[in-house]
């Protein structure tokens, strides 16, 4: 812990150490250990299975349902040397279908709208849901219970499976911005777990969550051609996203 990277002036409050970490602890409180990041991996590896086998099983036989197409579109691109056709290159990247975005938006539509009501119905008995204050009162005396340990690793794992999802997926052409978003996501979580910071931690997971399954909803519409029905659920969105995220989130 003396390694500068833990140095305790930046990561904790003022008259707080490490060694209260250890104490408490020692004296039988349950607080975030770093090895307990160590389980997310599986979980994010049981995550992206259980997307591959809801799209393949369920969003695929929905959307095909919905009549929505399932062709991709292939470019291909010729090198400059046009008088040499031995020597043309031709590469080719494909890009997904109606069908599969439609796919891929139904999974994060039921997973946003799975993790938010889970947050919700946990929070929902927590003091500092309905009094912030107690987010920073008696810290770092804060007791780690499970249900806000289990909300916190399907996050996590989450975020740690669209990471690796992404070398496996079609190529965006936003990969290396979602990339980064995702670190950043990953590195905000991981340390805020760390040091114990779970129940500002648990607060912004829930503002950020109850937003997200509108847009994915919204793009569901749109991929299923229900233009007026994407129009609504993008005006729900943008109300929900500017109440929660510019007023009560700050």
């Amino acid at each position: 812990m003396n390694i500068t990277i833990w140095s305790e002036d930046f990561w904790l409050p003022k008259n707080t150490t490490w060694n209260d970490f250890n104490q408490l602890e020692n004296s039988g409180v349950r607080i975030p250990r770093i090895h307990d990041l160590v389980y997310v991996y599986p979980l994010a590896g049981l995550l992206y299975l259980t997307r591959v086998l809801f799209e393949r099983y369920i969003s695929q036989p929905l959307g095909r349902l919905l009549r929505i197409e399932d062709s991709r579109s292939t470019i291909h691109k010729l090198s400059n040397h046009h008088k040499l056709s031995d020597n043309k290159q031709v590469k080719r990247s494909t890009r997904i279908g109606p069908l599969g975005k439609f796919s891929e938006s139904t999974w994060r539509f039921t997973f946003y709208l799975s993790i938010f009501l889970y947050g919700a119905f946990i929070l929902n008995n927590k003091i500092w849901l309905w009094d912030t204050r107690h987010c920073w009162l008696n810290y770092p005396n804060h007791s780690l219970t499970s249900d806000v340990y289990w909300y916190y690793m399907i996050e996590l794992a989450f975020y740690w499976s669209l990471v690796f999802s992404q070398f496996i997926d079609v190529k965006r052409k936003d990969f290396w911005q979602m990339f980064i978003h995702h670190i950043a996501t990953i590195c905000l979580l991981s340390f805020s777990y760390i040091v114990n910071f779970v129940r500002v931690g648990t607060l912004v997971l829930v503002v950020h969550d109850c937003g997200d399954y509108w847009l994915e909803f919204a793009k569901m519409a749109k991929y299923a051609r229900a233009q007026r029905l994407c129009d609504t659920m993008f005006v729900i969105f943008a109300v929900v996203w500017f109440i929660t995220r510019l007023c009560y989130y700050p």
